[in-house]
């Protein structure tokens, strides 16, 4: 069975997620129905990362198998026909059986956005969290609580119910703020996160900058002592899953 690499974009807002769920709207379940009009009713896409319900994606990786030998192209753009507005591949690649979007990631970068502005944007409503604690934000504190994120870690002062990894490390490799006008954005690369880390480190950061924690509560929490600035968690709207660094890149 020829096996593709698929490189996706998708508006999360409407879906419960990447994963197939009964009775559930879902990213690789619209990507299902996507194959099965297409000639392909038991190709079923495996992703990089889960993303969760509400969060988005500019450059998620899958692989699939397929019964058809089909030219790279001609798969996108019959899958382009078949799929809602709020998903597009962006690239189609054939690759070896034993290419695996899952196995092969080396690093991940997800941001998230931050509409500060005086008030609130409509056009970033969707994919931007406006914080009731906007107006009170200190951006030198900010930038301070994500200077110190990166490093190899325990991360047991962030663990959310619901996470099955049984090892509480990883490393985030590098973390900044990119600002443009009144969006505010937390970059964070790592080898691989935690469930939901990225929203549990923004919402620490957050609390950081608006005064509700303190630089010395993130400190600590970032040697695993639950703390103020390690119970805060940000909603999923603003999340974006930014890139995936694979070992053997398809595209």
């Amino acid at each position: 069975m020829p096996r593709f690499a698929l490189r996706l974009a998708y508006d999360g807002t409407e879906f419960s997620g990447w994963w197939r769920q009964p009775d559930r709207r879902t990213v690789a379940g619209e990507l299902d129905l996507a194959f099965a009009r297409i000639g392909e009713p038991e190709a079923r896409a495996e992703g990089a990362s889960r993303t969760d319900a509400g969060v988005h994606a500019a450059d998620q990786l899958a692989h699939v198998d397929c019964q058809r030998r089909w030219a790279a192209e001609a798969l996108r753009l019959a899958l382009a026909r078949h799929l809602p507005p709020e998903i597009a591949v962006r690239d189609v690649a054939a690759v070896a059986d034993d290419w695996h979007a899952v196995a092969g990631v080396r690093r991940k970068t997800y941001g998230y956005r931050l509409d500060l502005g005086q008030s609130a944007d409509p056009f970033l409503a969707r994919f931007a969290w406006r914080p009731p604690w906007s107006a009170r934000i200190d951006r030198s504190l900010m930038a301070a609580a994500v200077a110190r994120l990166p490093g190899d870690r325990d991360w047991s002062a962030f663990v959310r119910r619901g996470d099955q990894r049984e090892d509480p490390r990883c490393r985030i490799t590098n973390a900044r703020l990119v600002i443009r006008g009144s969006t505010v954005e937390i970059r964070l690369t790592a080898d691989g996160f935690l469930y939901r880390l990225v929203r549990s480190l923004t919402g620490a950061v957050g609390a950081v900058a608006c005064g509700a924690a303190s630089l010395d509560d993130l400190d600590a929490a970032l040697t695993g002592i639950t703390t103020t600035a390690s119970r805060q968690q940000a909603p999923a709207r603003g999340l974006h899953l930014l890139r995936i660094v694979h070992r053997a890149p398809p595209f």
